[in-house]
């Protein structure tokens, strides 16, 4: 206990050659110790306070020793130890210095119970607010961890939660209420039941938020931000919307660490709050996380914090370690933290891996490393050798990025990828919505389609209007 070692210190600098402080929850040696000669007085650092301290104490050459018992809300809790020899100071000490000192001592002692007793209250009603249990569904795993901030002892107001809504889908959302206290609190409660009760009835992630929107500001509830997302185990498609709130982070079967679009305003500030929808297929083996900013401003610098949430990921991925707990572990470790932090973790099994796969993604840049990851990873798990693996990724990557550069650039597009593998051969066809649209003539690019001529075996290219489809096939070997 701090407040014990301090006194200890001033006791022994001031007018003690030795202070000892003992309580009896912690019997044998003294939780606080103090003297001017450490070498000399060592072998009472350790020593209980028993009927051979007195003995142990003049063999040290301290024949005057002063034992005050401490005591707190009444009841005798242990004592405060002062001891010197005849010629020092403390033979001017009077025993109601000591009890002086005892009172101080016991009185802290106090106010440290009452304030662990109400940190640990609170943060039981904290995590009794949070779900006792997380959607539930074959193929996928979830997982979760809460911690509260440590110089904090009221309830804070984020909060995580995977729900079933039905048909295979899991709604998912996680947030931060601003401030701390039984008000946010109750916030968090009241916007994660929101949450759960808008996905029963929009089918979309941003309508999803602008309705919950709409009854924080209309209710006064405060400020808050939040991530929703529906995901469909079928399909492993996730689609979701940020309300000012971090974005989540993607690592693929393979190790890598992605971190995915986020954006949007804050709930509670009266006006549409979230992002635009974003789309991203979650391939077998790959993980996605989603947390509150207690994780990367934990430092206090949010850029730093993002490399070292990256770094922390992948470092967990290269061990097999990726949950909420370890996550924590990593990032805040056994110090203090400096504000709350919810993670929530959707991880897809491997066991979803089968000969045709199909991949949905939003038509955003940041989305074809994505891409180009998932038609490794595929091409991969069908044995393709490392040449045509080359061959492979490089049109496959050139047929995304005109898919995103050149398809319909409307809010919220996606593109697809269809994969299939033979005994010979493998198929990759790209899909975007729209004609692509000609790119202004620069001397240094519109070679993609001549690229992927080169590498592929066969390429098909079918555009309309509505849609352009691009289609190449490769021999595995």
């Amino acid at each position: 206990m701090l407040i014990a070692d301090h006194i200890a210190r001033l006791c022994a600098g001031a007018f003690a050659e030795l202070c000892a402080i003992y309580v009896r929850a912690s019997p044998g040696p003294p939780i606080a110790f103090a003297t001017r000669d450490p070498g000399r007085y060592q072998n009472l650092s350790e020593a209980p306070l028993d009927d051979r301290y007195a003995d142990l104490a003049r063999a040290a050459g301290l024949d005057r020793v002063l034992n005050q018992p401490l005591v707190v809300d009444g009841s005798a809790m242990g004592s405060v130890v002062l001891a010197a020899s005849t010629t020092s100071r403390l033979a001017e000490v009077t025993p109601e210095l000591c009890e002086s000192i005892c009172s101080i001592l016991s009185n802290a002692i106090a106010q440290a119970l009452q304030l662990d007793h109400h940190h640990r209250v609170s943060e039981r009603l904290q995590r009794a607010m949070l779900p006792t249990r997380l959607a539930d569904v074959s193929g996928i795993a979830f997982d979760a961890a809460y911690r509260p901030a440590s110089s904090e002892a009221e309830v804070g107001g984020d909060w995580y939660d995977a729900f079933d809504i039905g048909n295979g889908t899991i709604g998912i959302s996680v947030g931060d209420v601003t401030g701390h206290g039984l008000e946010a609190a109750i916030t968090m409660s009241e916007i994660r039941s929101a949450i759960r009760a808008a996905a029963a009835t929009h089918s979309s992630p941003v309508a999803l938020l602008d309705a919950v929107e709409m009854m924080v500001s209309s209710q006064g509830l405060g400020v808050a931000s939040a991530i929703a997302g529906i995901y469909d185990s079928t399909t492993r498609v996730l689609r979701y919307a940020c309300a000012g709130h971090p974005p989540p982070v993607l690592v693929t079967s393979s190790g890598e660490a992605y971190l995915l679009p986020g954006g949007g305003l804050l709930l509670g500030l009266g006006q549409p709050a979230s992002s635009p929808e974003r789309t991203l297929t979650i391939a077998p083996g790959a993980t996605c996380f989603f947390y509150t900013d207690g994780l990367t401003e934990h430092h206090r610098d949010l850029l730093a914090g993002e490399e070292r949430l990256l770094s922390a990921l992948e470092a967990m991925a290269s061990q097999g370690a990726l949950t909420a707990e370890e996550l924590h572990a990593r990032i805040i470790g056994a110090g203090p933290n400096l504000d709350d932090c919810a993670t929530l973790v959707l991880r897809q099994d491997h066991t979803g891996a089968t000969a045709v796969e199909r991949y949905t993604f939003s038509s955003l840049p940041n989305s074809a490393r994505l891409a180009r990851d998932s038609i490794r990873s595929f091409a991969q798990r069908c044995g393709v050798d490392s040449m045509r693996l080359f061959d492979v990724v490089i049109a496959g990557g050139e047929a995304v990025a005109n898919a995103i550069e050149h398809g319909s650039a409307s809010p919220g597009t996606t593109f697809s990828i269809e994969l299939a593998a033979g005994p010979a051969q493998m198929l990759v066809r790209v899909e975007s919505a729209g004609h692509w649209r000609t790119a202004p003539s620069q001397t240094d690019r519109g070679r993609g389609v001549a690229i992927i001529r080169t590498c592929a075996k066969n390429v098909e290219i079918r555009s309309s209007a509505e849609r352009t489809q691009l289609t190449m096939t490769f021999d595995v070997r």
